[in-house]
């Protein structure tokens, strides 16, 4: 059994980066992803290009014996980065990819360490070229898939996936959910695991799981397959950190509304609205953003394997969140500027029925002169 693990790290680091400076800036190092041949999908249909890092192979002893590791870097236009982990193997047993769901290392460090290392330096490196970096890098989203080679042992050859999948599923659930014991897994857990599954040709499967994903093809039959999954990946990412942002920037607006109901507080209502406009501009913009970035909609394969990650990670209810709040955000603004026009016409009005006493006043005042 051959084939490679590969880990996803979505880290948010800005909300917006400049690629053509930053592509400038790499001189030469970086270039834009090209997926490959798009099964069943129109010649020319529009594909979201990130900037793409190549970083340097590296060897490294771990407790199962040597792994060499390659590490490549997408930087995407809305201010988020995700870093992909290339690691072969080739083992007897399903049950020692196990030990690959958490890799460390001999010398005391971990995957992750190492990979918060590679973004924090690249994040260092391209900070004056991002639009409201953040103050630190936060912990990434990390997602693990299983790539095996097909045929994936030599009895396999000429097997379809699918019949394949049937005699193996209790094993393939068994290391998707990191159980090393697949005959203790329920029946209705292995099927739920094993739930969302796409087959393009006879050769090929993708199986999508919450945290883990099985793919069993060629490299080149799932390139484009991996792209899918590292999308989805760094969308669920950039939800999660607005939801908390958002959270963030609703406690404050209350807070702030509170004060500027104040009768005397003119110039804090106008302090209040401004930060509210740039808030739900740039939010807005990022939701856009977001959007662009997954284009995967038609009947075609990628946009299947695509909406089971999308059902898999619970997007819709976390994108639902963000817009609910987006919505409080902007009901709290429309308030604070339907109240500031009312102080105002209110000033006004007290203004012109001021002037009309006074006119009326030095009319009696020269009358009786």
């Amino acid at each position: 059994m051959k084939g490679e693990v590969i880990y996803f790290y979505a880290y948010d680091i800005a909300y917006e980066a400049n690629l053509a400076e930053i592509e400038k800036k790499m001189l030469g190092a970086a270039e834009r992803f090209q997926l490959g041949r798009l099964r069943d999908a129109p010649r020319d249909f529009p594909v979201y290009r990130p900037l793409s890092i190549q970083m340097e192979e590296e060897r490294l002893e771990t407790a199962n014996g040597p792994v060499t590791f390659t590490t490549s870097v997408k930087l995407f236009s809305l201010g988020a980065i995700s870093v992909k982990v290339r690691v072969p193997f080739a083992c007897e047993r399903v049950v020692d990819l196990l030990a690959f769901r958490n890799l460390s290392f001999k010398d005391g460090t971990t995957l992750e360490g190492r990979v918060q290392k590679i973004a924090q330096r690249l994040f260092d490196n391209w900070k004056p070229l991002l639009d409201t970096p953040v103050a630190a890098l936060e912990e990434a989203e990390v997602y693990t898939i299983f790539c095996l080679n097909t045929p994936v042992t030599d009895a396999d050859a000429g097997e379809p996936m699918e019949r394949w999948l049937h005699r193996n599923e209790r094993e393939m659930a068994a290391l998707l959910t990191g159980e090393s014991d697949p005959l203790r897994l329920s029946e209705q857990e292995v099927q739920e695991t094993l739930k969302y599954r796409y087959s393009y040709y006879q050769n090929d499967l993708a199986v999508v799981d919450w945290d883990t994903a099985l793919l069993v093809d060629t490299p080149e039959g799932y390139h484009d397959t991996l792209y899918v999954l590292e999308v989805a990946n760094l969308q669920l990412e950039e939800l999660k950190v607005y939801d908390a942002k958002l959270d963030q920037v609703l406690d404050k607006a209350y807070d702030d509304v509170e004060v500027v109901a104040r009768p005397h507080a003119f110039r804090a209502r106008q302090r209040v609205l401004d930060e509210l406009r740039e808030i739900k501009m740039d939010l807005a913009k990022v939701a856009d953003e977001l959007s662009n970035i997954t284009k995967f909609f038609g009947d075609w394969h990628l946009a299947r394997i695509y909406m089971g990650c999308a059902a898999r990670f619970h997007l819709s209810e976390w994108e639902d969140n963000v817009n609910q709040k987006l919505r409080a955000l902007d009901g709290l603004y429309t308030m604070l500027q339907q109240d500031s026009t009312n102080r105002v016409m209110l000033v006004l009005e007290i203004s012109i029925v001021a002037l009309f006493v006074i006119d009326l006043i030095i009319i009696v005042v020269l009358g009786v002169k």
